[in-house]
């Protein structure tokens, strides 16, 4: 009786989440236990339970608020040197390694524009005294080995050398104390770096940025403290490459530490977007080059001038493996340009999510019959949650061209979209479906753009394996390719995929 009249409770609640705790092991409580998840309601046999059950709602709830938060509309642009990464790699290839130097890792952080502290690579002590009268006193004397990612553990760094006695003392005990710890270890050589740390009275912070790989979830990024304690720090997030600025900021913000970036007592205050964007371009790397199976920043110094790496490694895959990501990245090589009858140039590229604003203003420069034909309804604005939708698409199962101007005042400007979905499921020996759709502004009709947007959707589809691609349209109108009497609903227009 009592479970009946929780029941009937909870339903009138008109939807709000109701969690209920019915304790005891006695049969008449796993009774009602029953009837009320029978009932559609989530129950529990302890209160602790039922608290646990409602944190999951909330982290649900959260979320999905975060997958449904549009990105602003500026992003960074990225403009790497890989062939000076590819560089690397062929030259660990033609030896035979697969771990990365110091400044071989460096060299790689560089590549993708994140700074690196100054220094050199040299093979002995003359040459390591050299590089310190360029790079100019104080410097730090670090071991220049494949086999010791940790050169500390083995006293393979040495700071604040303030002349050139004291580099040659400390280059002859590093070897020595090196050889008697690691015996087995290759020694390349030296390198040589300007000593870096505060400046002022305000303390920098030690941070560690990490791409990794898991079995199940291939490559992933990890940031928190760093330091030479950074494995002992519980303090730590991580994400799934590709990043953009959002999901960066995101990821330093799930840790504790963010605090003390945003400046506290002694600890200087650091940029968020700077360090969002080191963590965007450590993405790229996962995307770019996916035999390179981790690469750690330990420590990057965050202070208000701006970021710099100080020490990094990692290392490469065996030959012939490769990464996979969960999530895939963005298609940047189908941007192409685009020509319209009237001279006026487009590119045309795969949309993203930082394209949810420029969306909006496109839908609100529509025709109301556009938005008529496209929607099948009169709405007047498209909500966050759809805008997210319509920009944050899984490109393996999706492709929507946008068409941008950007030729006059202002940011590029959205003149065209065209989106084509997987259909998924099918019964066997049916040929594999795609959902279409496309519209242009006003005051692009008539120039091609909606049937160059068209075959580029055609052409994604038939690298899909698509056989089939269908359209729904308002058969009173000459805008649809099938042909059908006059109607007040809609009819589908279906287009049989050529090779």
């Amino acid at each position: 009786m009592a479970a009946s009249a929780l029941a009937a409770a909870a339903r009138a609640t008109r939807g709000a989440p109701v969690l209920v705790g019915w304790l005891g092991r006695a049969p008449a409580a796993a009774a009602a236990r029953r009837r009320l998840a029978l009932a559609g309601h989530a129950v529990f046999a302890t209160p602790e339970a039922a608290v646990r059950g409602a944190l999951h709602l909330a982290t649900d709830r959260r979320n999905r608020a975060a997958a449904a938060e549009l990105p602003p509309r500026d992003m960074l642009e990225l403009a790497p040197d890989r062939a000076a990464v590819r560089a690397v790699i062929d030259a660990l290839r033609a030896e035979g390694r697969l771990g990365f130097t110091e400044a071989e890792a460096l060299r790689i952080l560089e590549a993708y524009g994140l700074p690196a502290v100054p220094g050199q690579a040299v093979p002995d002590v003359d040459a390591a005294i050299a590089a310190a009268m360029r790079l100019g006193f104080p410097v730090v004397l670090k071991v220049l080995s494949p086999d010791l990612p940790r050169k500390t553990e083995v006293g393979g760094v040495v700071l604040g050398l303030k002349d050139v006695a004291g580099l040659r003392a400390a280059a002859a005990a590093m070897v020595a104390q090196v050889r008697a710890a690691r015996p087995q270890a290759r020694i390349d050589g030296f390198l040589v770096q300007r000593q870096a740390g505060a400046t002022g009275p305000l303390r920098p912070h030690e941070l560690r940025l990490r791409l990794g790989d898991d079995p199940m979830f291939g490559p992933w990024i990890g940031y928190g403290r760093g330091g030479t304690a950074s494995d002992f720090e519980p303090d730590v997030a991580f994400d799934l490459p590709p990043l953009n600025r959002t999901l960066a900021l995101a990821l330093i913000r799930r840790t504790h530490g963010v605090r003390l970036l945003e400046g506290f007592r002694d600890h200087a205050p650091v940029d968020l977007t700077l360090l969002a964007d080191a963590l965007v371009r450590l993405s790229q790397v996962a995307i770019d080059f996916p035999e390179i199976e981790g690469l750690i920043v330990n420590p990057l110094l965050a202070d208000g001038k701006g970021l710099l790496a100080l020490d990094a490694s990692g290392g490469l895959r065996p030959p012939g493996q490769r990464s996979m990501l969960s999530v895939p990245p963005y298609p940047a090589e189908l941007a192409r340009e685009w020509t319209a009858r009237d001279g006026r140039r487009l590119l045309v590229r795969p949309i993203r999510p930082e394209d949810a604003a420029a969306h909006a203003e496109a839908f609100r420069n529509l025709a109301p019959e556009d938005v008529r034909w496209r929607f099948f309804s009169q709405i007047k604005e498209l909500p966050p949650a759809q805008l997210a939708r319509m920009t944050q698409i899984d490109y393996d199962r999706e492709m929507a061209f946008v068409a941008v101007d950007s030729s006059g005042e202002g940011p590029p400007r959205t003149v065209g979209v065209a989106r084509l979905i997987r259909e998924p499921g099918g019964a066997p020996g049916d040929p594999a479906v795609g959902e279409f759709a496309v519209v242009t502004l006003p005051g692009w009709k008539g120039q091609g753009l909606a049937r160059h947007l068209m075959e580029r959707l055609l052409e994604w589809g038939r690298g899909q394996g698509l056989e089939l691609v269908v359209g729904r349209c308002w058969p009173t109108t000459s805008r649809c390719w099938a042909s059908s009497a006059p109607s007040a609903s809609p009819c589908a227009a279906r287009r049989r995929m050529t090779r």
